[in-house]
Order: structure tokens, then sequence, then C-alpha cells
């Protein structure tokens, strides 16, 4: 089986996005995205400021999420790579809420933490996303909740699919029950987490576990979930899907190996500005006896490390 994998898409500053033609080039039969699905801000190009979402009423920030999510939708290249193709999509940040929100930890004053009420508003339109992405209308349907007020809270959207009954997908939620960063804070919070570690195939006769994140390893540092996950690689076969950074790299935690693919689609001079990347995505080969995961940019495959599902050892592919 081919999975393809990618992050951060803005659609303001990149509505071609012809890394899309790239990747279904690569005919994968699913595709992940590893949230950044939109932006909501971003603090450079044509968005509001960073944290600016948090000023608006639940009124107009229903309203700049819902046509931010249409606009995507109607990216061309994005509908045609999808067409005929799972998708499974998760949330960060910046289509959470805004930069650096978190759904938990109000007691913070620093500004990230997301009330309630917008937090509610936000996870009713991902799910119109998703329904979307399963869907696949012609149009993107109206905002059903236009006036920004959504009772029923629908909790996380985290969730674990089986590839084969050997692998698992496991697509976490790493910001509604995000709390500040501190050493002993949560990314997951405990629930999610004994699902996850409850989920996890053990290391027997090569079973895999693709763990898919918003954030790279390098954030979940900061909580107490790194050193567990880490730890659980000593008895279960662990690979890291991430995105965020606007980069690509392929990085191992002891028994852990960590993927990261983005960015998908950002404006090329402000990229250039920054020194990070665009149009990159991942391809993931799940094969009998190992996994084989590619990293392209701008059409080319980079990097690829083939991870042998017996031994659990990675080493560079050809």
């Amino acid at each position: 089986m081919r999975v393809a994998f990618t992050s951060c898409i803005d659609a303001i500053n990149d509505p071609e996005q012809k890394a899309w033609i790239a990747l279904a080039a690569q005919q994968p039969e699913h595709i992940l995205l590893m949230g950044d699905c939109i932006y909501m801000d971003y603090g450079m190009g044509d968005h509001l400021s960073n944290g600016g979402p948090s000023q608006l009423s639940l009124a107009d920030f229903s309203a700049h999420m819902h046509a931010s999510y249409a606009r995507q939708w109607r990216v061309k290249n994005f509908r045609d790579a999808i067409r005929g193709r799972r998708v499974d999509a998760i949330w960060d940040d910046h289509d959470f809420a805004w930069n650096n929100g978190r759904g938990e930890g109000s007691g913070v004053a620093d500004g990230n933490y997301v009330p309630r009420s917008y937090r509610r508003l936000s996870r009713a339109l991902f799910q119109q996303f998703r329904e979307v992405l399963r869907d696949r209308p012609e149009r993107y349907p109206d905002n059903p909740h236009a006036d920004g007020d959504v009772q029923h809270d629908l909790g996380g959207i985290q969730y674990s699919i089986d590839l084969a009954p050997d692998v698992r997908i496991h697509l976490t939620d790493g910001r509604s029950f995000r709390e500040a960063p501190s050493l002993g804070f949560s990314l997951l919070g405990e629930a999610q987490w004994k699902d996850l570690k409850q989920a996890l195939h053990p290391a027997i006769d090569g079973a895999a576990n693709i763990i898919v994140s918003g954030t790279t390893m390098n954030d979940w540092r900061r909580y107490t979930e790194h050193n567990r996950l880490i730890d659980a690689a000593t008895n279960a076969n662990l690979l890291m899907l991430s995105g965020d950074i606007h980069e690509y790299g392929f990085n191992t935690h002891g028994r852990l190996f960590e993927a990261t693919a983005s960015a998908m689609a950002q404006p090329p001079g402000l990229t250039r500005l920054l020194g990070k990347k665009s149009e990159v995505f991942g391809i993931l080969d799940i094969g009998v006896e190992a996994l084989r995961v590619g990293l392209w940019h701008k059409g080319k495959e980079k990097r690829a490390w083939r991870i042998a599902r017996e031994t659990w050892v990675a080493m560079p592919a050809k």
C-alpha cells in the first residue's frame, strides 16, 4: 500500500498548489493531511496577524474559517489529487483556531488558550471539512453555524484505522487537550494518551504503528508524552509522520522513527525569504518486509529510508 502525507496548505498565497500534481503522479491509495489544512492566521502575507482570530466575534470567526475551507476546496489541483483516494485529516494550530492555540491550561495568560465556545465551533467546521473530503461535492456546502453558536461539543478529532491486520494508523489530536508548554504538562491529555497506548500494535511479527501528528517530536519534547512515547517504542514499532515546520527530514528517537513533510503549499517569495520549504510531501510504501519512506520536494524525491519490519532498523534507501 502507498500512503502520501503532507501538511501546511495556504490557499490564499498559493491558490494553484502545483505540488498536488506531483503527489498524484505517485499514485497513492491513501492521503494523510497532517494539520494546517487552512490558515486562520499566519502573521505574514495576506492573512490575519498571528492570534488575530482570537479578537473576532464568534460569527466573524465562523465566517472566516468556513471561507478558508471553501477556498481550499476550490483549488482544482487539490480536488484532482484526492479523487478516488481515501483522505484522512487532522488539525494543528492554524486550523484549530490560531497560532499556538491550545484547548487546555486556561490559567496561563499567554493568549494561546482557545475558549470552549470557539473550540466547539472550530470542531464543528472541521467535521464539515472531513465530510467534504469523504463525499467530494462539487461545491463546498454552506456554513451550518453562521451565527457561531455551537452548543454541542464533538470532542477530540483523534481516531485509529487499520490499513492491514498488522498496520495501524493513529491520527492524533495535538491541540484540543494541549496545556501550556511546560515539563509535566500534557500534549494529548490523559484520556487520549491512554487510548493511544492501548491501541498500539505490539512489536510481534513486524506489526507497525503509524502515528500522525501535527507537530514534530521536538515540540512533543516539552510535554510528558514525549518520554512516554519513546518508552512505548520499546514494545511497539512506531513511525511518526509529522508536519508544521516547513521542512522535510527523517529523525531517530530511540526505536521511534519520525518523517516530517511540510509545507505543501506556501507563498514562494516568503518561503525563500525565511529559508523554508514548500511543495513538500512524503510517500510511505508499506510492504510485507519493510516500510519505505520517501521525502519529496518540488517534484523530486530528495531522501528515502527503508525500515525493516522484522528488526525495526532504518537505513537509507535508494
